[in-house]
């Protein structure tokens, strides 16, 4: 039970905090537009781009394990567990 706990936190955590990179990664790039010189711009933009594109992997990975977990009703590192399968 508090294993479950655990893990639905840690998940529930990392989503938040990729969706919470995701707005300020778009912050960002909405940002770079406003800057005067091209070298600014170029490092703002891609560093922004980067930004979101790691929070939307990051939120897609949790997302998806999240569905995993709710069809399935537990974690694959579980089933995959060497101590839970008997000697034969």
């Amino acid at each position: 039970m508090v294993r479950t706990l655990v893990w639905w936190t840690v998940a529930a955590a990392s989503a938040i905090l990729s969706i919470f990179f995701l707005f300020v990664g778009i912050s960002l790039c909405r940002a770079a537009y406003g800057l005067k010189h091209p070298y600014q711009f170029i490092l703002t933009f891609f560093s922004s781009n980067l930004i979101i594109l790691i929070s939307v992997v990051i939120l897609l990975g949790a997302v998806l394990r999240m569905i995993g977990r709710l069809r399935h009703g537990h974690s694959p590192a579980v089933i995959d567990s060497p101590h839970d399968q008997p000697n034969s």
